[in-house]
C-alpha cells in the first residue's frame, strides 16, 4: 500500500507542475501570473510572449483594456479614424509605443508571425490592410524582461506556461481570461490530490 500512495503521490506531482515545465518559454504562449504574484504591474495578468532569446524577453499584457477608444487615437491616420475598439495596456515599458496584435490569412503590411495566424505589427500600417485581417487588438507599452530574469521568475513560481490560443486573445470578455487560465492550470493539482486522498484513505 505504501508503494501505491508514493506512486499516487508522484503522479500528483507531475500533475501539478505538467503546466509549468511541459513548455518552455516562447514566442506563442500564455505567462499566467500565479495567483501569489503581488507585482502590481503584473498581478492578475496574462502575457502574450512575444520574444524569448538570449537577449531578454517580451510580451503584451493582453487582458487590461484602458477604456480609451481606439477612434481617438489614429484619427490623423488615413482610413482609421473610424476603428472599433478600445486601447490596451500592453506592460509598463514604452507606454508611448503602439503595438498591434492581428489575426489574418496572410501577413498583414509591418508586420511579422507570432503563432498560428497572429502576427505582431509596429506601425497602424498593419491596420490598413484590412482585406485578410479578422481580429486585432492595439496595445500602448510592453512588458520586458532582461535576460534571464523571465526564467528565474518561472522558476520562482510566479508564471504559469499554456500554449497561447487566439480565441482568448481576442475573446470579448478579457476580464475572465485570467480566471479561466489560473483555474486550468491549477485543475491538475486538484485531481492529483484527491487522487492521493483516495489512496491514502485505502
Amino acid at each position: 500500500m505504501r508503494t501505491v500512495r508514493s506512486a499516487a503521490l508522484l503522479l500528483s506531482l507531475i500533475l501539478g507542475l505538467a503546466p509549468s515545465i511541459a513548455a518552455q518559454p516562447a514566442a506563442g504562449r500564455f505567462l499566467v501570473a500565479a495567483r501569489g504574484l503581488s507585482d502590481p504591474n503584473f498581478e492578475r495578468s496574462v502575457v502574450l510572449l512575444v520574444q524569448h532569446e538570449a537577449e531578454g524577453s517580451w510580451g503584451l499584457v493582453i487582458n487590461r483594456p484602458t477604456g480609451v477608444p481606439l477612434a481617438k487615437l489614429f484619427t490623423e491616420e488615413p482610413g482609421l479614424g473610424r476603428l472599433d475598439g478600445f486601447l490596451y495596456a500592453g506592460g509598463p515599458v514604452g507606454a508611448g509605443r503602439f503595438l498591434l496584435l492581428l489575426r489574418a490569412h496572410r501577413p498583414p503590411e509591418e508586420s511579422r508571425p507570432v503563432f498560428a495566424d497572429v502576427y505582431l505589427g509596429w506601425t497602424p500600417a498593419a491596420l490598413r490592410d484590412s482585406r485578410g485581417i479578422s481580429e486585432f487588438r492595439v496595445y500602448s507599452g510592453y512588458a520586458g524582461w532582461a535576460p534571464g530574469q523571465l526564467d528565474v521568475e518561472i522558476a520562482r513560481g510566479d508564471w504559469h506556461l499554456l500554449p497561447a490560443e487566439a480565441p482568448l486573445l481576442f475573446g470579448r470578455r478579457p476580464e475572465l481570461i485570467w480566471e479561466e487560465l489560473a483555474r486550468k492550470v491549477e485543475t491538475p493539482v486538484a485531481a492529483g490530490d484527491a487522487s492521493y486522498a483516495m489512496e491514502e484513505s485505502l
